[in-house]
């Protein structure tokens, strides 16, 4: 029997659904690795403990965006010679969010990665927008970069901006497959991506817990807990102290990684580093 032909783009349908979301304003992005997805079940305290899960399977939030700008992802139509315009596709499509406030450190964090490819999630007060894969679970939109653009200093007439640019790997192919998923809360009050911090050693045994780019001192947030749960906190430590803005320890190499930090209740922080002051 011979083999029959099937065309999808000869199907045309113009209703719409009889539950139509309201399109609200995009409130923050979560980045994965490639192929990755968010959880079938998206709750808040399942994106909450992915955020610091293991790499590759942790989730990159960021939030909050103001702004919206669109660059490209219009249609292409041309003539060939004498004949009428034809459609040929899509050009290439960047979503550039204005975030409320400029951050040197994703700034720099974003540098880093711009030659990276990334799925990203949008998702504003109540939904999710994402990647129809054809599967149950919704996918990320395949992104070939995404960078930032930062405006360091105030102007006369604005202060300090960052911006962030979603650059789309296949614009039509995107719009094609665009599906969402309500989750009913705004997941911007909630979720964050996390902030790297070093362990500094003060003097011999005594250590601090300082924000890697600004110097901030976390100490006081932190210090007694992680000394409380040393042995599983501390990298090589036995036991630790707390006391007077530092962490007293010996043999400490480092901090436990992020999912086992939020285990016990230190959320939002992972250790790149154990360095001395100068």
């Amino acid at each position: 029997m011979r083999k029959i032909r099937n065309c999808t783009s000869a199907q045309l349908n113009t209703g719409g659904s009889a539950c139509r979301i309201n399109w609200d304003k995009i409130l923050g992005a979560i980045l994965v690795e490639p192929g990755k997805k968010l959880p079938a079940d998206i709750m808040v305290d399942t994106l909450m403990e992915a955020c610091h899960a293991d790499r590759p399977d942790r989730i990159y939030p960021i939030v909050t965006f103001t702004e919206y700008s669109k660059n490209g992802g219009e249609p292409q139509v041309s003539a060939e010679g004498y004949g009428a315009n034809m459609y040929n596709g899509m050009n290439a499509r960047t979503d550039t969010f204005t975030l409320n406030v400029f951050d040197e450190m994703l700034n720099a964090s974003l540098l880093r990665t711009a030659n990276k490819e990334w799925d990203a999630y949008y998702f504003d007060k109540n939904v999710i927008y994402g990647y129809n894969d054809g599967t149950d679970v919704l996918a990320g939109i395949p992104m070939s970069t995404v960078y930032p653009t930062a405006t360091p200093h105030p102007t006369s007439s604005a202060k300090a901006s960052l911006t962030v640019s979603f650059c789309h790997k296949d614009a039509e192919d995107n719009l094609l497959n665009l599906d969402y998923v309500e989750v009913g809360v705004n997941l911007s009050r909630y979720i964050k991506g996390l902030t790297e911090v070093n362990l500094v050693e003060q003097s011999t045994g005594k250590f601090k817990v300082i924000e890697a780019v600004g110097g901030y001192d976390r100490t006081p947030e932190f210090g007694q807990i992680l000394s409380t749960n040393a042995t599983e906190l501390l990298t090589g430590a036995s036991t630790a102290t707390y006391e007077n803005g530092m962490i007293s320890a010996t043999s400490v190499t480092g901090m436990a990684n992020p999912s086992v930090l939020f285990e016990n209740d230190v959320k939002w922080i992972e250790c790149v580093g154990v360095i001395k002051s100068s």
